[in-house]
């Protein structure tokens, strides 16, 4: 499965290819994680200016909104093809956004530079050698100290699990995608959140975590929503 990683890269390219002349609108998370107040959400806004990175930010829906709260956006993505279609994106919206490649393990910025990340159904992505727990680390690495993370994480009974061989370190290797992505490819999934937070555990605190279950005619999407704070 050495190539898992390579494929992944050109499904993803052509993906995000065939949506690039179409209107994207916000991650419904993401826009209630920073504009809405819930009883058990502890998070405050950052200020305008504040510098975000937006992980995995594909056609470029977060990344729009997040440069909509004035906030100094950065963004990476695993193909210079799919780089280049969110610089045109941003440019026709009249967006400045510092977009790169870059891995969920391998993300190319100093330590410590940014007040917050977004991980928008990306974080649980693990190339082959690496586990959940590099890509975390390196998540850590380049937050400021108490920095933030919003991120969506997978549900082990999510339906991009039913048939996946699960792995030692808790991963899955995906064996059916509707999408037709991710086949061969690598995700960590979770049982439920008392295992999501031990796990981010060694890197964060101070955690708040939702949940969403959704029937999309058919396809069973679960995910778990978590925000927390660097140690």
């Amino acid at each position: 499965m050495a190539n898992a990683s390579a494929e992944v890269n050109g499904n993803y390219e052509r993906f995000y290819a065939e949506r690039s002349a179409l209107k994207v609108y916000p991650t419904e998370f993401v826009v209630r994680t920073l504009l809405a107040r819930y009883p058990n959400l502890a998070f405050e806004k950052p200020a305008k200016g504040a510098k975000v990175l937006d992980i995995a930010f594909g056609d470029g829906r977060n990344t729009a909104f997040l440069c909509d709260q004035g906030f100094d956006v950065s963004g990476i993505e695993i193909t210079q093809g799919i780089v280049d279609q969110g610089i045109a994106r941003m440019t026709a919206l009249e967006h400045r956004a510092d977009l790169r490649v870059g891995r969920n393990s391998g993300i190319p910025f100093d330590d410590a530079s940014f007040d917050l990340i977004v991980a928008c159904a990306c974080c649980y992505y693990c190339d082959e050698g690496e586990e959940m727990r590099d890509n975390l680390a390196e998540y850590a690495r380049v937050l400021k100290p108490g920095g933030r993370i919003i991120a969506s994480v997978a549900d082990s009974a999510s339906f991009i699990f039913a048939g996946a061989e699960r792995l030692p370190d808790g991963s899955y290797r995906v064996a059916h995608d509707h999408y037709g992505n991710r086949v061969g490819y690598r995700l960590h999934g979770f049982a439920d959140r008392g295992e999501l937070e031990t796990y981010f555990s060694d890197f964060f605190r101070n955690f708040s975590i939702g949940s969403s279950n959704n029937d999309y005619y058919g396809i069973d999407e679960r995910l778990f929503w978590v925000v927390c704070e660097k140690i």
